[in-house]
């Protein structure tokens, strides 16, 4: 194993190359590392390519060990990984993002019900509760459609467009009843509660993509991105009809004695969504 002083001096070795833009060769890096020339050889291929190329017979430090720190390096010689991770871009250029203003009196109810439907028996539940045809009828599905095909298609949305959910919280204060002057607060009776009430307010958002710019889409398969088959603002009524019937009305069931429930949607469109406390 690589010393730990040997380890800086091949680390500062790198940095000073990169720093003046100068080539080394694979002898130098061995004799500062201590290694072997067929052990550094290899080490560069397998080990160092995130921060070493090579130009001809020599090579060159690339300027992304700049950013590394030397735990960092120390981590990439001990383990025999890379240091960075290849990723391929999806743009989703056409999205739905969701934002619950939920009371955090029940943060507990919020997050079981929340959590609740990560979980296919309770996706199952909610299927039922909603029932079968009342889902055909919002996704205006053709007859051929069965009912087991119907649930795997809720399923398949579950798993492939809502893979989690954020909260933040919120302080804010509002007025809890009809507009008044100071003075008619101050004389109110005290049995009419306080006129403005502070509250602390979880924000619960979920961003949901709607149309990605990879793949085709497969007529009847709401998951894939869209083409002129089923076009994406077709696409997105579907999106929408699945997030407020198995997600907002599951959601909005965990709130009691709420005055009024708040959903805000942005992205493709804006709307916003109020569940009002209906007077017996």
């Amino acid at each position: 194993m690589t010393k730990p002083q040997t380890i800086k001096e091949t680390f500062d070795f790198l940095v000073q190359h990169a720093l003046e833009k100068t080539f080394f060769s694979a002898q130098s890096l061995a004799e500062k590392a201590e290694w072997n020339l067929a052990e550094t050889e290899e080490n560069i291929i397998y080990q160092l390519s995130d921060l070493i190329e090579a130009k001809g017979k020599q090579y060159l430090a690339k300027p992304e060990i700049l950013r590394v720190r030397l735990s960092d390096f120390k981590e990439l010689l001990h383990q025999k990984k890379r240091l960075f991770t290849d990723y391929i871009l999806e743009v989703s250029p056409s999205i739905l993002i969701y934002e619950f203003f939920m009371p955090l009196s029940r943060e507990d109810r919020l997050r079981e019900a929340l959590d609740n439907l990560f979980y296919r028996d309770t996706i199952e539940q909610r299927v039922q509760e909603i029932g079968l045809a009342q889902i055909r009828a919002g996704l205006n599905l053709s007859a051929d459609y069965s009912d087991e095909k119907i649930r795997q298609l809720v399923f398949d949305f579950m798993e492939s467009t809502i893979g989690g959910y954020s909260i933040y919280l919120v302080n804010g204060r509002y007025r809890a009843d009809q507009l008044a002057s100071r003075a008619e607060v101050v004389n109110r009776p005290f049995a009419y509660g306080p006129y403005i009430v502070d509250e602390t307010t979880a924000i619960v958002r979920f961003i949901l993509p709607v149309e990605t710019d990879a793949g085709k889409f497969a007529h009847g398969n709401i998951l894939e991105p869209a083409t002129v088959s089923l076009d994406t603002q077709k696409r997105s009524k579907l999106v929408r009809w699945l997030f407020l019937n198995f997600f907002a009305e599951a959601l909005i069931r965990v709130v009691q004695n709420e005055d009024e429930i708040w959903l805000l949607e942005s992205g493709m469109r804006s709307a916003f969504y109020r569940w009002i406390k209906r007077e017996d």
